[in-house]
């Protein structure tokens, strides 16, 4: 089965990235996260915009991805997230076909 991948983008309130890194990096999501599957992510923001944040983040599995997505505790974390966005975001789902990391 292929490693999984989502892309993402976000339009965030003003002020409202560093919040959003926070909820995404506290160490009790570390550790449950790890447990679930996911392997890696990286985010940024924009060069144009500053409230627009890209990011991907890497599965061991699309399975286990869609599992974690669709529990009551990383839903409880989408709501928190989706307060500090103006618009919901968008989701890019896709199986990696090729990495390198030096």
């Amino acid at each position: 089965m292929a490693k999984h991948v989502t892309f993402m983008k976000m339009k965030v309130k003003p002020g409202k990235v560093d919040d959003i890194r926070k909820l995404m990096n506290t160490p009790e999501d570390r550790e449950r996260l790890k447990k679930a599957g996911f392997q890696y992510s990286v985010m940024g923001t924009s060069k144009n915009d500053p409230n627009t944040l890209w990011g991907a983040v890497t599965w061991d599995t699309s399975e286990r991805y869609y599992k974690n997505a669709e529990s009551p505790g990383q839903n409880k974390d989408y709501e928190k997230m989706r307060a500090m966005l103006t618009e919901d975001p968008e989701w890019f789902d896709c199986d990696i076909v090729d990495e390198m990391q030096l």
